[in-house]
């Protein structure tokens, strides 16, 4: 028993921590704290952050979630257990916020179109978002697929994607 109450269906727990500085500006610090809260809620509550017809761009797991037939995420609810986003880094500069983290979970559902394995996962994940009105206008995630892919034993550690380049040699 490792002593944590399980979240609620669809949570996430994150861990955030305070980088706001002085030479931060009242808007700076307000995004910072939009943020922190975007991604401490449970995903049914995140569209409560967002302007009307805020975009989203994904870029790594985008070609999973195409492939996996299961819409725009490629995931459901309870395709990852226990799922807790450390933020390793977070900054601010006029209406933009980035910020790092490692998503950690156990695979419990079907995780674009593959079949739950029960195994652990570490993914380095990162984000950017435009803030307009104390709302998020745009944001953008990219994700390590293909990390992704090896730790869920779909593609093997050391597995070459490519045939080795042709010989340069005459």
């Amino acid at each position: 028993m490792t002593g944590r109450l399980p979240l609620p269906q669809g949570s996430v727990a994150t861990l955030v921590p305070d980088r706001s500085e002085p030479s931060h500006t009242p808007q700076e610090r307000d995004n910072l704290d939009l943020i922190r809260r975007y991604r401490s809620a449970a995903f049914a509550e995140r569209a409560s952050f967002l302007k009307p017809g805020a975009p989203v761009t994904r870029i790594g797991m985008k070609t999973l979630s195409e492939t996996s037939g299961l819409g725009r995420h490629g995931y459901l609810t309870d395709s990852l257990s226990d799922r807790r986003d450390e933020i390793t880094d977070i900054i601010a500069k006029g209406d933009m916020v980035w910020a790092v983290w490692t998503l950690r979970a156990r695979h419990t559902g079907v995780l674009f179109g593959m079949p739950p394995t029960g195994r652990s996962i570490a993914i380095v994940e990162m984000a950017m978002w435009r803030i307009e009105d104390h709302r998020i206008a745009e944001h953008w995630y990219f994700a390590d697929e293909l990390d992704l892919l090896r730790q869920l034993g779909a593609l093997p550690r050391g597995a070459a994607l490519l045939p080795p380049p042709a010989s340069q040699e005459r």
